[in-house]
């Protein structure tokens, strides 16, 4: 689902304006802000479920959240857009003293239903003093949501960014049984989480999915999981392509169980939603990442879903060949970031040479030498 994201003067984010759609992949050197880009959704989210304070106390507190080259009267700055709804969220430098007073608006089909201001709210005719809860929360609680609001609570609600897994976890407790149908964060529910998608029939797709692309991923390695219960908890043989051959999780490659959070996350992202996974090349080999790359982009074409990976990979970049417009590079210095890579160079050049080589070579995406002094 088409939206448009813009974040001001936030941490490494000067001036950050981006309308992925579809499978899209994000580039560019270490603090570049790819990684605060991908987060400003997941603040978004945050903000929307718990508030604003908690959602920035989460990251630390307001304290470093201004860009270094920011003003101190400049504010910081994230705005949604979906169709004619916008959702916008300010920090002026009154607001960093006390999170609870800041600047928010919400408009609905081209006008203003919704604006905080300090410690006053005003939704539609009514003026009230304000609590934690975000306008947005405000609309969606009284359901005073028009159709591309209701799209835009939906995509907000359904972001999540895997960045993070925890492998010791799973190889050692498995899952806690649950009724999950969303991978969290750090991938510990996966075995409940794929047992639940197996064994109901609207979500039988996303099972199969992600045992259909990893047998694709580890034609050699990987046939099927074998779930094993004890208590409360759940975990899971490797079926290999061999005869009657199994072993426990614990034994599992890093690559296949890599591949299996990546599969899970983007599997539970539903219709219109979106998903971002964060140095997706982690661990995987080329031959692993070529086939994931496409498992994902067959997904997101499926549900009309955004899929984001931020990499530094020159193999992810590769399959990116024929829709270069789906690379967003970041890089320190620009106007504004992400660019789309026809628009840093030629799309012609481009055609002609491997996209990764010419990421390798710092064609695009390198680090800025500093002045000297």
């Amino acid at each position: 689902m088409p939206f448009t994201l813009h974040v001001e003067n936030y941490r490494a984010l000067r001036n950050a304006k981006w309308s992925p759609q579809g499978l899209c992949v994000l580039v560019g050197p270490n603090g570049a802000g790819k990684s605060t880009l991908l987060d400003a959704l997941q603040l978004l989210r945050h903000t929307f479920e718990l508030g604003l304070a908690r959602a920035i106390n989460q990251r630390g507190g307001a304290t470093n959240l201004r860009h270094f080259d920011a003003g101190k009267d400049e504010e910081v700055g994230f705005t949604i857009e979906v169709g004619g709804s916008r959702w916008a969220v300010n920090l002026d430098s009154g607001s960093f003293k006390n999170l609870d007073h800041h600047w928010e608006a919400l408009q609905q089909a081209g006008r203003t239903s919704g604006l905080r201001a300090r410690n006053r709210v005003r939704f539609g005719d009514a003026d009230f003093p304000a609590d934690e809860r975000s306008l947005l929360r405000i609309a969606a609680d009284s359901h005073q949501l028009s159709d591309d609001t209701a799209r835009l609570r939906s995509l907000v609600q359904s972001y999540r960014c895997y960045s993070e897994y925890h492998l010791a976890h799973l190889r050692e407790s498995g899952s806690t049984i649950t009724s999950d149908k969303t991978l969290d964060l750090h991938g510990r529910n996966v075995f409940s989480l794929l047992r639940n998608w197996r064994d109901a029939r609207a979500d039988r797709a996303r099972y199969d999915f992600v045992l259909d692309n990893l047998r694709k991923l580890f034609p050699d390695v990987f046939a099927d999981f074998d779930f094993e219960t004890a208590g409360t908890t759940v975990t899971a043989r490797v079926v290999t392509p061999r005869p009657d051959t199994s072993y426990p999780i614990t034994f599992a490659p890093n690559g296949l169980l890599i591949a299996l959070l990546h599969l899970c996350a983007a599997a539970s992202v539903p219709t219109d939603g979106i998903v971002a996974i964060d140095e997706v090349e982690n661990s995987l080999h080329p031959f692993a990442i070529k086939h994931l790359v496409e498992a994902f982009r067959t997904w997101a074409a499926t549900t009309n879903s955004t899929v984001l990976l931020a990499t530094h990979s020159p193999v992810v970049l590769d399959q990116f060949r024929e829709c270069p417009e789906q690379v967003f590079v970041m890089e320190k210095g620009q106007a504004s970031n992400p660019v789309q890579l026809p628009k840093v160079r030629d799309p012609e050049y481009l055609s002609h040479f491997s996209l990764g080589d010419l990421y390798a070579h710092l064609e695009f995406g390198s680090p800025v030498e500093p002045q000297q002094s």
